[in-house]
């Protein structure tokens, strides 16, 4: 990938991502956000809500740009970061990881911490597309493609 179809901001940007687990989501955070200076927000790493909502806050706080990297499957998931992140006028981009499951099952085999199988299908049986109406500025598909990734708009 040579560049994004967004700017990068170094202050007052969230960037959620959607999308089930094993579809890319943490790989495209490595090796393209985390050199711009974002903060990385995941549950995996933090462990807990209430971690979780303390690094939202501090980034809030000081206008720092930040990723919300979990599966954000529903919109009643997404909608309280949204919410949040335009009480403090932050632009709000969402990443959608189009996917095939069993790619990411295969994926999800040959990791070192993997979820467990059945919660894949899951996460995308409750999978439910973004749109505009829940508040995002900016929407684009991200897929993986022989070891890159392509960024689309949203149509």
């Amino acid at each position: 990938m040579d560049t994004l179809p967004f700017d990068i901001k170094k202050a007052r940007q969230m960037i959620i991502f959607i999308g089930i687990q094993a579809s890319g989501k943490t790989t495209f955070f490595r090796n393209v956000l985390a050199e711009q200076g974002y903060v990385h927000i995941n549950l995996d790493t933090l462990h807990t809500r209430h971690k979780e909502q303390n690094a939202i806050n501090e980034c809030l706080g000081v206008g720092s740009s930040f990723v919300v990297d979990n599966t954000n499957p529903t919109k009643a998931e997404r909608v309280r970061y949204i919410a949040e992140a335009k009480q403090y006028n932050y632009e709000v981009i969402g990443l959608f990881f189009q996917s095939i499951l069993k790619d990411c099952i295969a994926r999800n085999e040959a990791r070192a911490n993997k979820v467990p199988r059945i919660a894949i299908p899951g996460t995308q049986n409750r999978l439910e597309m973004p749109d505009y109406t829940e508040g995002f500025d900016r929407l684009y598909y991200v897929q993986i493609a022989e070891n890159d990734f392509v960024i689309t708009d949203w149509k």
